[in-house]
Order: C-alpha cells, then structure tokens, then sequence
C-alpha cells in the first residue's frame, strides 16, 4: 500500500422504516403503505390505493428494504416487523426477505439505554427537543384511508404526510442517539 492512503470504513446502507395500517394485528387489518428515508433524508412512499394493491405494495417495500443493510424503526419489533411478515406469508410472498437486513428498533434501544418515563415518539422527541405533527396520528390512518379508498385524495395525502414526519422524527432521534448507539452496537461501524 502506498504512503498516505487511508483504509476506509465500509459504512452499511441504512434506511429507516415505517407502516402505516388499517389495524395494529395483520388478521384484522391491511397494509395502508410502507414510508421510507434513507441515511440523507429522502422519503419514498409505497402505498396500496385499495386493499387489492397490498400485495404489490408488500413486493415494492421488500424489494427497497434489501437494497439496505440496516433498518431502523419506531416499535418495529412489536409493530412493523410482524405486520409486515404476516401480511407477506398472507399473499405467499418471501416473508423471510424481512429478516435479511439487520433490524433495529430504536423504540426498544432507548428503553434498554436511556431512562425515559414514557416511550413514545412524541415524548423521546419533545424530550430530546424535536418537533413532531402532531395533527395526525395513527390512530387517524383507518378513518382516513376508508376516506381515501372511497376518492378522498387530501385523505390519502395526510396519511403520506404524517408517515413522512414519523420518519424524519425518527431519523432526528436516531442522530441523537447514534453516538450511544455507535459504543453499544459497534460491530455496525454506523
């Protein structure tokens, strides 16, 4: 190796991931979509305009999740992981793609590292000083995507935005907790 050239890192793809539904159990409930930010903040958005597109939606969202090595998410292990592995074995698809990147949920990192009365993303985000929309919540999706299967275009549209606004919240309390995240999980070289 020649003077002065640096070994680098290989860094991981990252994306952060979020689901929005009509339900919180996949038996009861479809997939509404599927939002996305990767590592510098760009969204994308897969979503099923009627219950007949979910199965589609769930291709496009396994296809984009294993172009990544990690993934974080909001209570993905109680809430988006499985949903989403459900959902896939419903409609025969490849359920096992959702476990080939590294899943990290960072609802479950704080709990296990940071001493918070209440974890919820609102609560981590006031607390850490992060600015959360707080005018629709997921509660709202099933009204607002029964409005939207039905036409309701400003219906579809609120469930892209707050799905985006989790996403960047959720992207802004991980920078927070990259540094702390970096000593206990360094095998990530994040």
């Amino acid at each position: 190796m020649s003077k002065g050239r640096r070994i680098s890192k290989i860094r991981p793809r990252i994306c952060f991931l979020d689901l929005e539904a009509t339900a919180l159990d996949a038996d009861v409930g479809y997939l509404v979509g599927g939002g996305f930010l990767d590592e510098k903040g760009r969204f994308r958005w897969f979503y099923a305009k009627t219950p007949r597109d979910e199965k589609d939606v769930i291709i496009s969202i396994l296809d984009y999740l294993n172009r990544h090595h990690i993934f974080f998410t909001w209570n993905g292990s109680r809430f988006d992981v499985p949903f989403l592995t459900a959902r896939a074995i419903k409609h025969n698809l490849r359920a096992d793609l959702i476990y080939k990147p590294t899943h990290i949920d960072l609802a479950d990192f704080i709990r296990n590292h940071l001493k918070i009365s209440f974890i919820n993303l609102y609560h981590v985000a006031r607390f850490f000083n992060i600015s959360k929309n707080m005018s629709i919540q997921g509660l709202d999706v099933p009204s607002l995507y029964l409005r939207a299967v039905n036409g309701d275009k400003k219906a579809a549209a609120k469930i892209k935005k707050h799905c985006k606004d989790d996403l960047d919240v959720l992207r802004r309390v991980f920078l927070k907790v990259l540094p702390v995240l970096r000593e206990v999980k360094p095998e990530l070289t994040l």
